[in-house]
């Protein structure tokens, strides 16, 4: 049984079963291809995105219920379970401490201390981690369940949004090491970190558009995967998340004006290690383009949606 199928027959009982009390409009066998919009639909394309987030806000329980679900189905069977959203992004930390702080001398600020430039790797690393993590697995959310694509009427938008919040779950278990070995090394915790959910939720924001949009793709464009997997690897040595940003020669600058990702690594980094607040200017600029990508990604993906049976 491929992936796809034994991912469907797990999921496909529990969520129509589920879905019932959730949904304005319950699901129903369609045996056609050619699906008619619903009337929730079209509401929610006419309202814009006002309307998209009344409806997502609607299938909240089904979110919470296909998250969780993700989770247990990656984990369920591995020795050490819950524990790798840990595991992975430490081994990571070491393995590029050891090439860049003690092979090649990088460093952040005036420390030579390889704790120093640990801190502030991981501090960019997690966050990194998570939004690559949803925009790799987002190009095939849909091709991963085509049953809920050809057999029920199903609200697919949520696909996409599913593996973003399952993602950065991660980010959330991880955070808090972070926080602790900071207050560790600094020898106290600094008041900015409570501006962390305003970063978290611009990321957020950002992941979820961009989501959308290479969810849709994906299916009609299957390649996009393998463009996404190089993409992502020349994404990360373009954002200064192993080197500062000081680093960057003066005609690479624009890369960190042009890249939001830079932007939310650097206000991460202030809040949490430097005690600063984050640098305003350019958090109203990600997050303004955060909420321009988020509607741009829904509508496109509703849009699109109606041709998935016919492609699939």
């Amino acid at each position: 049984m491929s992936n796809a199928n034994s991912f469907s027959h797990f999921l496909l009982p529990a969520v129509i079963s589920s879905c019932e009390p959730i949904m304005s409009v319950n699901l129903r066998e369609n045996p056609t291809t050619n699906k008619q919009p619903l009337p929730h639909e079209t509401k929610q394309n006419l309202d814009g995105a006002y309307g998209g987030i009344s409806h997502l806000w609607q299938l909240r329980q089904l979110i919470a219920l296909m998250v969780k679900r993700d989770l247990m189905g990656r984990y369920k069977g591995s020795f050490l379970g819950a524990l790798w959203p840990l595991i992975n992004p430490l081994g990571h930390l070491l393995l590029y401490t050891f090439v860049f702080s003690i092979v090649l001398k990088v460093r952040f600020g005036d420390s030579n201390s390889t704790s120093n430039f640990a801190l502030y790797l991981m501090t960019g690393l997690i966050p990194w981690g998570a939004f690559s993590e949803a925009l790799s697995r987002s190009t095939t959310a849909i091709l991963e369940v085509p049953n809920l694509v050809k057999r029920v009427v199903f609200p697919l938008e949520i696909l996409p949004l599913v593996t973003v919040l399952s993602a950065f779950l991660g980010q959330i278990v991880a955070l808090p090491c972070v926080l602790i070995a900071a207050g560790l090394y600094f020898g106290k915790l600094h008041a900015t970190i409570l501006f962390l959910p305003l970063i978290i939720i611009a990321q957020i924001v950002l992941t979820s558009g961009i989501s959308w949009i290479l969810a849709s793709l994906g299916v009609y464009v299957r390649d996009i995967r393998h463009f996404m997997s190089l993409g992502l690897s020349a994404w990360m040595y373009g954002t200064p998340i192993v080197y500062p940003a000081s680093a960057l020669p003066d005609s690479l600058k624009f890369l960190s004006v042009i890249n939001p990702v830079a932007g939310l690594v650097e206000d991460y980094r202030r809040v949490v290690l430097e005690g600063l607040p984050p640098v305003w200017t350019t958090f109203c600029i990600y997050s303004t383009l955060a909420v321009i990508v988020w509607v741009f990604g829904y509508y496109f993906f509703c849009k699109t949606k109606r041709s998935f049976a016919d492609v699939m």
